[in-house]
């Protein structure tokens, strides 16, 4: 607390009894006396002992603190997926909260549900909820100029004399107040934090070397410094909307300036989710390294980058099926100018969306043949937006990773690489492990023995369960 060290934002908050406020382990004012602490797990415990959170470090900005990654551990897989569930934006926006069908979309009972729950947060559901619902709002009050009443209903609640009596409640300041004091600006500008070390510029390099013309622009600087943009699909019930998305590293404060079209106003927490999950912001370097380190010792700031729709991901795996990263990125650019919907933006060279499910599964056999997709191929992308569409097939942020995975196997044209990368990106399993892959196979230096396969994955038990992060460092040259 006294260093303000960033690696540990967000897995603990820190109380004080004379001020009744909680602050984030990065926060700048004067310390106080070590007499007068409490320190608290998550936001949620802090809130439900009666604190209230800083208005300078700002506790909504922090990385998640997310639950312990286990492959054993049966009630702490079942809390982590709980808790994913519970933070989603879907989630948030449903009212009133449903434990009962968390639990049924979980498979367990909801009597199991409150007490893997309860034993693992420390508050109810309910609570954990509501922290994240104010957080999110107080977010939206000090980095944006949305209507009061737009910041109730992106944050959950169903009006505005709820929220504002929520808001007041919990923290002893209106929304119009807690306003003034985030000084807000105009446009739609926001903050997220990560917890360093993160190589900002080994991400940007990753996604400049796949960004698609005229869906995403990436510009590297070194260092850190350039920016990344791009057209995005963000689903709302049963329909979609298009908008534009800009992200800006800041390395010295460890954050992302997050700037979005007006057109995404409407699904804003679905976007800010998405931001996170594509960029790993909550990854835990505390939890990864001890694991990976001592093998891949200068690459602790490798994160594994996420996607930005599940079903786009998983086409563009298809299409990168054993041809270099360059020749995956034209047929991707040739699916996006020929079947993506055009869309003004700010710049000239963003212009079109990636094509949806329905799009393409109406797409013939020739049009797609002219792109230089085979017949293999247009098989596996046709029953991808068949699965997605008809067979409920979810490929957002995962919770039964196998049961997913086992479903992508079924389909034609899916392999067990394809499945994998699936995984690791859409699905943000951090225990992925695509062993047939080549560049992994000689990085481990099997690739010309027996089973190599098999050998790469006996290699790499050791890393479980962050096999996925092993995976993004051998690709970019580390090998234990």
């Amino acid at each position: 607390m006294l260093s303000r060290d960033a690696r540990f934002d967000g897995h603990f908050y820190t109380a004080v009894k004379t001020t009744g406020i909680y602050c984030r382990p990065v926060c700048k004012v004067r310390a106080p006396l070590a007499r007068n602490c409490l320190f608290f797990a998550s936001a949620a415990r802090a809130e439900a002992a009666g604190f209230r959170p800083c208005l300078r470090c700002r506790p909504e900005l922090a990385p998640a603190a997310l639950l312990p990654w286990s492959t054993q551990d049966a009630s702490q897989i079942l809390a982590a997926q709980a808790v994913q569930l519970l933070g989603s934006a879907e989630t948030l926006a449903d009212a009133p909260l449903s434990v009962g069908a968390l639990a049924q979309r979980l498979g367990v009972s909801e009597r199991h549900l409150r007490r893997i729950l309860t034993q693992h947060l420390g508050v109810t559901p309910s609570q954990y909820r509501q922290t994240r619902r104010l957080l999110l709002a107080k977010q939206l009050l000090c980095d944006t100029g949305l209507p009061i009443a737009l910041v109730a209903q992106l944050s959950g609640f169903a009006s505005q004399r709820r929220f504002n009596t929520a808001f007041a409640s919990h923290y002893h300041l209106t929304p119009s107040a807690c306003r003034r004091h985030g000084q807000a600006v105009s446009d739609t500008r926001l903050k997220l934090a990560y917890r360093p070390p993160y190589d900002e510029a080994a991400m940007l390099q990753f996604l400049h070397q796949r960004a698609v013309p005229g869906l995403e622009l990436c510009t590297t600087t070194g260092e850190g410094g350039g920016e990344f943009a791009r057209i995005v699909r963000m689903a709302e019930g049963d329909c979609s909307r298009l908008g534009w998305v800009r992200l800006q590293f800041e390395p010295s404060a460890h954050r992302v300036h997050v700037q979005l079209s007006d057109s995404l106003l409407q699904v804003l927490p679905a976007v800010l989710q998405q931001v996170r999950r594509a960029l790993d912001l909550d990854a835990d370097p505390l939890a990864i390294e001890p694991v990976l380190g001592r093998d891949f010792a200068h690459c602790a700031g490798w994160r594994v980058p996420g996607a930005w729709n599940g079903f786009e991901l998983a086409v563009r795996a298809v299409l990168g099926q054993q041809v270099t990263v360059a020749a995956a990125r034209t047929l991707t650019q040739r699916l996006v100018h020929a079947f993506g919907e055009p869309l003004a933006t700010p710049w000239s060279e963003l212009t079109h969306a990636f094509p949806a499910p329905a799009t393409l599964l109406r797409a013939s056999p020739d049009a797609l043949g002219q792109l230089g997709i085979v017949r293999q191929r247009q098989q596996a992308i046709r029953a991808l937006a068949q699965a997605v569409m008809h067979d409920g097939l979810d490929l957002e942020s995962g919770l039964q990773v196998q049961t997913t995975i086992q479903a992508l196997l079924d389909l034609p044209g899916i392999g067990e690489w394809t499945a994998q990368y699936i995984a690791m990106r859409a699905l943000r399993w951090p225990d992925a492990f695509p062993a047939g892959d080549i560049v992994v196979q000689q990085r481990l230096g099997v690739r010309d023995g027996p089973q190599p396969a098999r050998a790469a994955a006996a290699k790499a038990a050791a890393w479980q369960p962050w096999r996925s992060y092993a995976v993004i460092r051998l690709w970019h040259g580390g090998s234990p």
